[in-house]
């Protein structure tokens, strides 16, 4: 007798489910993807627990009859595709049939539609029909899965945190909204809604209802099209960046896809115009032929090939490099951040009010080259009265610092430096266990997205520890009413904000030591001088002794020199003055 035999139904869907249903997310986004398909227009996402206990799916749209809310729970049962032929021509966001069914299977699943002319409820726990009836209900359908991973302990036990779940969701459900601006989406946690769109229509309005005012107000608009692609949507100007790349959202036919090479194609285009370790925010609407591209790679259907990528590329990496290349680009003042004088209730020629600032105790960061001043207020210690032993000669370019000894002659590169000194005064700092900080004199608001702002709440107890007090101000706002006292003076509201989107970007558990070093990193450049300043005797003095009382003085925290040592002998080779 042989050993091979046919795996009953229940077991098969239970390893369906296995690449189907991952996570809550993944079950959220089945959900939703069907009442997209079924042309909704309003569509509710409820969950409790973070959707562990419960997910809750409502929509509007053109809902079932008794015989189809049977066969929906039937693996590879699907409306949206009849034959082979019609793999070719998808345009639909499911298409698998593979959903329900194993959703069904590893949860309490209840079912309750209408097709505006009659209404069935069904319920299957674990893959088994408990109950089939009438019921009651307005065209449109609810879905209600109940404990997902009952009777999979392995699976539920590798669940991420409730926090990381719900952050899944939003994500999906921001994506969802963003390629479909015509559907008001509703998200709901905990009966606390924590998103909602208008389903307006108009994109950069979904764009300022997700992102908010700040971004929305720095977003362009692209538009083209070939002989096999139309594109629009939006892309950020450099004023808009984030740290990781999620924000880079494509969509081939409505559906958002993640595709490495048109990732590339994209942050290729902002070459120059952003720092490496930085990516742009984009919308981008790819319509094409669905012939010429196959969605059917992966059951997540997320990842999508092309069969004419040299032409989409030829399209698309103009079309943003010449947005950018044709809009104002320099950098601006937040508004936020400036006073009006019309604020200001003073008349000239009276005594004006003058606003001490907090008291704060000695910070061991008190020294940085500011290229925004003439002169440099510089107060030393007796430690670096004392002369370095370099000598200084001279400043080249307002770059580079010419300094000799006996035998040699240094050219220092005065910012390398600066970053240098400044990133082990920082490291050094955020290793205390109470960081010295101080009150803002005006509360600086900065604007995130809801699941920006739901990481940044979770990790309110960490962002205290690094001397940064601040609480909820408005929708997805938070308020910074106090900060480390070793930020850059006129820079606060930037440095923050790169504190910030390092937390964002980092894991859930994240390594402190990596965490600051990187903080560290990320500081250290702003708050240090630039090349092209003029830098008085005195501050030549200094940087030179901090530089050579630094544990690592020979690069930047980047890797490039920062010092570049010419021996007598060397010079006198290229000056001919001694024989090869």
């Amino acid at each position: 007798m042989g050993i091979i035999k046919v795996m009953d139904e229940n077991l098969s869907n239970k390893i369906a489910a296995g690449e189907v249903v991952e996570r809550v997310s993944s079950v959220v986004k089945e959900l939703t993807e069907n009442s997209v398909d079924a042309g909704s227009k309003n569509i509710t996402v409820s969950l409790i627990d973070a959707g562990i206990k419960e997910i809750k799916v409502v929509d509007d749209g053109k809902g079932m009859d008794e015989s189809d809310a049977l066969l929906a729970f039937t693996p590879h049962a699907t409306s949206k595709i009849k034959n082979e032929n019609d793999l070719f021509f998808i345009n639909t966001l499911g298409f698998r049939g593979e959903a329900l069914p194993s959703i069904a299977s590893v949860s309490d699943t209840t079912l309750l539609t209408s097709d505006g002319t009659s209404s069935t409820l069904v319920n299957i726990k674990g893959g088994k029909l408990l109950k089939k009836e009438v019921a009651t209900r307005n065209k449109g359908t609810t879905i209600i899965v109940d404990n997902l991973f009952f009777n999979t302990p392995a699976r539920l036990k590798f669940l991420k945190s409730f926090y990381t779940e719900q952050s899944s969701v939003i994500n999906l459900i921001e994506k969802l909204s963003l390629s479909h601006p015509e559907i008001s989406f509703k998200l709901i946690s905990d009966e606390k809604e924590v998103l909602k769109t208008s389903g307006s229509n108009d994109l950069l309005k979904t764009i300022h209802e997700i992102y908010g005012f700040q971004v929305s107000k720095n977003m362009e608009y692209i538009k083209g099209s070939n002989d096999d692609y139309d594109i629009d949507g939006y892309i950020s100007n450099i004023n808009i960046s984030k740290s990781s790349k999620k924000d880079m959202i494509t969509l081939v036919n409505g559906r958002v896809v993640n595709n490495q090479y048109l990732n590339k194609v994209i942050k290729d285009a902002y070459h120059t115009y952003l720092a490496e370790n930085k990516y742009p925010i984009v919308v981008i609407n790819i319509n094409v032929d669905p012939t010429i591209v196959d969605v059917n790679i992966h059951p997540t259907k997320q990842d999508i090939k092309f069969s004419k990528m040299d032409t989409l590329e030829e399209l698309l990496f103009p079309l943003i490099r010449d947005k950018l290349k044709g809009i104002d680009n320099i950098f601006k003042i937040e508004e936020a951040t400036i006073k009006s004088y019309e604020d200001q209730e003073y008349s000239l020629n009276e005594d004006l009010i003058v606003y001490d600032k907090p008291k704060v105790e000695e910070t061991k960061l008190n020294f940085t080259l500011n290229e925004e001043t003439e002169g440099y207020n510089v107060t030393t210690t007796k430690e670096e009265e004392t002369p370095s032993l370099l000598h200084p000669i001279g400043l080249a370019m307002g770059t580079y610092l010419f300094a000799t000894d006996e035998e040699n002659v240094y050219m220092i590169d005065i910012h390398a430096a600066n970053e240098r000194i400044n990133y082990e005064k920082l490291l050094n700092a955020l290793k205390e266990k109470e960081v010295s900080k101080i009150s803002t004199l005006f509360p600086i608001n900065i604007e995130l997205t809801k699941n920006e702002f739901l990481i940044i709440e979770e990790n309110k107890e960490f962002i205290n520890s690094l001397g940064i007090d601040f609480d909820e101000f408005g929708v997805n706002t938070i308020r910074v009413t106090a900060h480390p006292t070793y930020l850059r003076e006129g820079f606060e509201t930037e440095s923050l904000k790169r504190i910030f989107d390092l937390i964002i970007s980092m894991e859930k558990k994240f390594d402190r030591v990596k965490f600051n070093e990187q903080l560290a990193i990320n500081l250290s450049c702003k708050m240090s001088v630039k090349g092209n300043t003029n830098i008085g005797p005195l501050e030549e003095e200094i940087l030179l002794k901090r530089l050579f009382n630094c544990e690592f003085p020979y690069t930047c925290p980047h890797g490039r020199p920062t010092i570049i040592k010419y021996s007598r002998y060397e010079l006198e080779k290229m000056f001919k003055r001694v024989n090869s």
